[in-house]
């Protein structure tokens, strides 16, 4: 999917552009994408780290994930929100907090990852297919 992508965080500090095919789009429910969006799952969107062009200074938390890589989650420094991930699991790519688009209706999720992190109160699309973890990147 072409994507012409807007987002900034709350107080307007950091926001992201991007532009280009998406390499997915999708929900996550595992246990850190939760407590790092203070949400059931994160709406999120992999594109090639060239395509995006982040401007302002962002802070960054980093951890190993479940899927064995060292997460990067970045937020803006002054009211937190979350606006970007890169993962030593997926070299070459950035994930774009969905949630922080300026037009959150262009995102179109295709799946959802973390299947078995689900908590029982977050309802997804069930007509989305699910994967208990990570799928294999293509």
């Amino acid at each position: 999917m072409a994507n012409e992508l807007r987002g900034s965080c709350l107080c307007g500090a950091v926001s992201y552009e991007a532009n280009g095919e998406s390499a997915f789009q999708g929900f996550c429910q595992c246990l850190d994408c939760r407590k790092a969006t203070g949400s059931g799952h994160l709406a999120a969107i992999g594109m090639r780290e060239e395509a995006v062009k982040v401007i302002g200074e962002t802070k960054s938390f980093s951890k190993p994930a479940d899927s064995g890589g060292i997460v990067a989650r970045h937020f803006c420094p002054t009211c937190g929100s979350l606006l970007f991930d890169k993962s030593t699991g997926m070299p070459g790519l950035i994930v774009l907090n969905a949630a922080v688009l300026d037009d959150p209706e262009v995102f179109k999720p295709e799946s959802i990852v973390f299947t078995k992190s689900a908590l029982s109160w977050d309802h997804l699309d069930p007509q989305l297919p699910g994967f208990e973890g990570m799928p294999p990147m293509e």
